[in-house]
């Protein structure tokens, strides 16, 4: 990756910024993070995603699919399926309920990742039909569900800094074989625009994500009736851009531990950002889509029903109760995953409020 990395700096005036770098180490065809073999997903890799905590994720997220094919029909299309458990936990429960699915469509630029979800759906092949296909880029015209879990995190960022002097944008470069920050005059204009009216005071580090704009154009040029969720860890712009958060958001982690320093060993971990909601429900209204839903996690399976697939569980077997409980609660905790994770949703063509948003929607706040 360093060579990678070096080449690239050599052919740039040695500076990248961050949002180049951060994409190569996480998606370059080589030595990108996401498209090495190593696991990445669950208790052996590197972090959990709230469908390897538990099937009660994707049962009750099957509800509100349910509930949007019956009034769109259409198929799944699911952005970045991980390792496919979500996506085989899904299929699994929309064949039980009989919701009106077409197709299953899975869309993962990782080959490494593609062929773990084809294996982890020909798992559960027996008890679905086979409904699961995956696809090299997204349709030109969709009608369903599309569903993007912990996908807009991993979206390259670009990295600001304020200084006595203003705005630079951050990037990285390279002396004697080793990578370092350089801070450079911020060249586009949306950048500044981003950062210019934030009440905040130097020294203050923050990330701006513009492919999120780009990523909700593309989905709404593919949507031509249905909705798109979104799932993932993130804040409204005003908690986001909050003078106390002076170190932005920027993680990585490797084997559950999470550092800050994304200049050490690029390539071998993952490197992420909270996502802004306010950005994205300004690019879906600049989309023509409209924003039908914003709530916590914790709220949105509530809505959904999760407590009432907990009830069905018989609490006499304790080796599946206690551990359900447990997974819930992590689900659910405003100290887990609760509230730091969000839902939204976009819509085209939908008239019937979704189920996941009934109670304690907070489009109010974005």
């Amino acid at each position: 990756m360093l060579a990678m990395l070096k080449n690239l700096l050599n052919e740039s005036d040695n500076w990248l910024n961050f949002a180049s770098f951060m994409h190569h180490a996480l998606y370059d065809p080589k030595f990108g993070y996401y498209t090495g073999f190593s696991q990445k997903f669950g208790p052996h890799g590197d972090f959990i995603t709230a469908p390897e905590i538990s099937d009660l994720f994707g049962k009750t997220i099957a509800r509100q699919i349910a509930q949007c094919l019956s009034l769109t029909g259409g198929s799944v299309l699911e952005i970045g399926g991980g390792s496919g458990v979500l996506g085989a936990d899904l299929l699994i429960e929309l064949q039980r309920i009989e919701a009106p699915l077409d197709e299953y469509l899975f869309f993962e630029p990782s080959p490494t990742l593609s062929q773990r979800q084809q294996n982890k759906i020909s798992d559960v092949m027996p008890r679905i039909s086979n409904k699961a296909r995956w696809i090299n880029e997204i349709p030109k015209s969709f009608t369903g569900v599309i569903l993007a879990n912990e996908v807009f995190d991993a979206l390259p960022v670009h990295l600001l800094s304020l200084n006595d002097g203003g705005w630079r944008e951050r990037g990285v470069s390279l002396e004697n074989e080793s990578l370092f920050w350089e801070d450079l005059s911020v060249k586009d204009p949306r950048l500044l625009e981003a950062v210019k009216a934030l009440d905040v005071q130097p020294p203050y580090v923050t990330e701006v994500c513009l492919a999120a704009n780009g990523l909700v154009e593309d989905l709404s040029q593919a949507l031509r009736k249905g909705v798109i969720l979104a799932l993932d860890y993130g804040y409204e712009r005003t908690s986001y851009y909050h003078p106390d958060r002076s170190d932005g958001t920027l993680a990585c982690y490797y084997r559950h531990r999470a550092d800050g320093n994304p200049l050490d060993r690029p390539g071998q971990k993952d490197i992420t950002a909270h996502v802004d909601f306010t950005r994205l429900a300004d690019a879906a209204i600049d989309a023509e889509l409209e924003i039908s839903g914003y709530a916590t996690q914790a709220d949105f399976l509530v809505n959904c029903g999760i407590t009432e697939f907990l009830q069905e569980i018989d609490p006499g077997k304790s080796e599946i109760y206690l551990p359900a409980v447990s997974a819930v609660q992590k689900l659910l905790s405003p100290s887990a995953m609760g509230d730091m994770f969000k839902v939204m949703s976009f819509s085209r063509g939908i008239n019937e409020p979704l189920i996941g948003f009934s109670h304690r929607d907070r489009r109010h706040m974005l």
